[in-house]
């Protein structure tokens, strides 16, 4: 998504009022308005790793790959470490999965999807043998972080111990040399630098569950307009509104859009998801009825039929508050 620099955005807040003063009002008022105008983008279905968003507890730790190791230990029957290289000479599985902060605003861009490579993280729990009286898996992070997820998911066929991301090693920001990829939570708990991996019988609370965030981290459902971008100008009579929609590991069923704040909406169009641990891209052509001021609104509905709603823009449990944009018609 796209940002203004602060420099950038004084110069023309500056220069703006300039014209305002210089210019008759509704010349100034146009030139007012570019300053915040916000040209959309459409998502591409995957996010290049320089564009990823980046989250981290600390700094970046420089690790040497050939020293590194991953050690699972605590309720198992066979406490045992691998090298990068012995990581490597395992059967390697593909992956393409959606990662979401769990802080990430309302339309914003805190979350990408990238094609992750590496082993099956139940194979090595498997070999390991977990106790079944086991209740989280905690992970820990080079850089000092820990999280953890419930043992019965980890165990589960679709969490990765990732080593590339988009098809060359994993980028020091993003976890190098090894990270865990567990779709549908968020990423918090999908920890970077791994290099432990501890079966306990309680419920372990890492550093964000013990300032109040959520334990469960389930990623709640959501949908976001990438085009138009808000206060874009649109010329044509008929407009393509783009946007991606997510819940997770739970399956999206229905968009619906709307281009009078909410008053009416209508059915926008779901196109393939990548697979099923990815954002499900979406569409709505708009035929313009006049030119004017337009709050263009986008709800998601999923599997389960939760669908997200006004409801005076409040998160639920479950759900994020709408997204709108709104944009100016010149036709």
């Amino acid at each position: 998504m796209f940002r203004i620099s602060r420099r950038t955005f004084g110069k023309h807040l500056l220069a703006a009022f300039v014209l305002a003063l210089l210019y008759p009002a509704r010349f100034a008022h146009s030139q007012l308005l570019g300053v915040f105008r916000n040209k959309g983008h459409e998502t591409p279905a995957i996010t290049a790793n320089d564009d990823f968003y980046v989250t981290s507890f600390d700094l970046t730790p420089a690790i040497d790959r050939e020293r590194w190791s991953l050690t699972i230990d605590g309720m198992v029957k066979h406490p045992r470490s691998w090298s990068f290289a012995e990581l490597r000479q395992r059967p390697q599985t593909t992956m393409t999965a959606t990662l979401e902060c769990i802080g990430n605003t309302v339309g914003g861009d805190s979350i990408g999807t990238a094609e992750w490579k590496g082993v099956k993280l139940n194979h090595l729990l498997n070999e390991a043998e977990v106790d079944p009286k086991s209740f989280d898996l905690v992970l820990r992070g080079a850089d000092g972080y820990s999280d953890s997820v419930p043992a019965s998911r980890a165990l589960e066929d679709d969490v990765l111990l990732a080593v590339t991301m988009n098809g060359v090693p994993l980028p020091p920001d993003h976890g190098y040399p090894a990270r865990v990829i567990v779709p549908g939570i968020y990423g918090m708990k999908n920890v970077k630098w791994l290099t432990g991996l501890e079966l306990v019988d309680y419920d372990y609370k890492g550093y964000w569950q013990r300032q109040s965030w959520s334990d469960t981290a389930l990623v709640k459902l959501s949908s976001r307009i990438d085009v138009p971008g808000d206060r874009e100008r649109i010329t044509t009579p008929q407009y393509m509104i783009k946007g991606i929609a997510f819940n997770g590991r739970r399956t999206i069923r229905a968009i619906e859009v709307s281009t009078d704040a909410g008053i009416t909406w209508r059915p926008g169009t779901l196109l393939p998801a990548r697979s099923p641990q990815t954002w499900t891209p979406w569409s709505y052509t708009w035929n313009i009825p006049k030119a004017g001021e337009y709050t263009i609104m986008a709800k998601a509905t999923n599997d389960q039929g939760l669908a997200q709603t006004l409801m005076a823009k409040k998160a639920t449990a479950t759900a994020l508050e709408i997204h709108a944009v709104t944009v100016d018609v010149e036709i």
